[in-house]
């Protein structure tokens, strides 16, 4: 049996709400919303419109930290993550997000997950941000999905034709993950990309539906 690898994007996939555009949204007073809908367009490509979005924030640490308060996770993540931890299965939350609130969930649910994203740091009333991976000439991402998952393998040492790569995403920042990917689960902008541009995948509401799913294919055996 090949072994199983789970990579899942984090902002509206493993938590419930999109938590880092709430944050710009909310912290901007809206204002960053033409930037997204640029972003998505590809008129301007993520760490663009990050950067851009940064400028709009005024935020103390007091104030970002209350609200990330708000937020819980997806319902069935911490099942799944439990599940994978007993079977043995690799799990990895990749984002195009920041470290700063993404570490600050986990601990607050008590999950060590590794994860890879962006950096971001409170800073002089704002935010400031760091890109600390290569992306190896993707300059759509701040953080490429498809780079952070063929950096793991070859990292572990992970013969690819043994293995079964598993993505979860919701996103058109989850759209570099596809090509490196066997199992594709998807919903809203990813899901409509996948059926666009003839990528294989599998609808979902929540992670309960992928447990389920992964118990009757029999795939999460160690």
């Amino acid at each position: 049996m090949k072994k199983l690898i789970i990579f899942s994007d984090f902002d509206g996939t493993f938590t419930a709400k999109d938590i880092g555009n709430r944050i710009f949204t909310h912290f901007s007073n809206g204002r960053n919303i033409p930037l997204v809908d640029d972003w998505k367009k590809g008129l301007i490509t993520s760490r663009e419109c990050l950067l851009k979005e940064a400028e709009l924030v005024s935020v103390s640490p007091t104030e970002f930290y209350s609200f990330l308060e708000g937020f819980e996770l997806s319902p069935g993540a911490i099942e799944l993550y439990a599940l994978a931890q007993k079977k043995n299965v690799p799990f990895i939350i990749l984002s195009d997000g920041l470290d700063l609130y993404i570490e600050h969930i986990l601990r607050k649910y008590n999950l060590p997950i590794p994860s890879f994203s962006n950096r971001g740091y409170l800073e002089n009333g704002g935010l400031r941000f760091e890109f600390p991976y290569d992306n190896n000439g993707c300059e759509r991402c701040g953080s490429c999905k498809g780079e952070r998952i063929k950096e793991f393998i070859l990292k572990h040492n992970i013969e690819r034709t043994q293995s079964q790569i598993l993505y979860v995403g919701d996103g058109l920042s989850d759209i570099c993950a596809l090509p490196e990917s066997d199992i594709i689960f998807a919903r809203g902008d990813l899901l409509n990309y996948c059926h666009i541009n003839g990528f294989s995948a599998i609808e979902y509401q929540n992670f309960f539906d992928i447990l389920k799913w992964l118990q009757n294919a029999g795939l999460t055996a160690g």
